[in-house]
């Protein structure tokens, strides 16, 4: 499992629960490749219908004309900050929803340690993300996203945390 591509990562992590639980295994540094194409991906649609389709550079720094040379200043240094921003959106997330993967984990008599659990949550995301990217290229708003957002990711936990294998009981002698 250690040379999985992210790509493939991605697609599996779009459709197979069996998939996003065994990737609990895989190692924290590829996770966190992981996190950051997430981050990635949600990034560019926004700067795309910001800064391409709008074709208006004000919305960086707003009150003020800036100029080709300016902007070549200002835009390297926006791009930066907000894909920082947004990774560490990405991780907040992340960590809140797998302290409740380990409540979910506990209901369904599974055991799962918080690293796992944060790395099964990290790929169990996925969905969420490339959904609200798309919904963010095409200038869609939905009421309660914030709520539809929860909710895939935590059905995406839940199927997930399902496919782990029950730990067996042992026997008292």
């Amino acid at each position: 499992m250690k040379n999985i591509s992210i790509f493939t990562m991605f697609f599996k992590s779009l459709y197979s629960g069996m998939s996003i639980a065994k990737y609990r295994f895989i190692g924290i540094g590829k996770t966190l490749q992981y996190v950051f194409f997430l981050a990635i991906l949600y990034f560019l649609p926004g700067f795309y219908r910001i800064l391409i389709s709008n074709k208006d550079s004000s919305i960086l720094v707003p009150g003020f004309d800036l100029d080709t040379g300016s902007l070549m200043i200002i835009l390297p240094i926006y791009i930066l900050f907000m894909y920082i921003f947004n990774a560490g959106v990405i991780v907040c997330k992340i960590t809140i929803l797998a302290a409740i993967a380990l409540l979910l984990a506990k209901l369904l008599n599974r055991t799962l340690p918080y690293r796992q659990g944060w790395r099964l949550t990290t790929f169990s995301i996925t969905f969420s993300t490339l959904l609200f990217s798309l919904m963010t290229l095409f200038n869609l708003e939905i009421p309660g996203a914030f709520i539809i957002d929860l909710l895939a990711s935590l059905i995406y936990i839940l199927i997930s945390i399902s496919k782990i294998p029950k730990q067996k009981l042992k026997k008292l002698v």
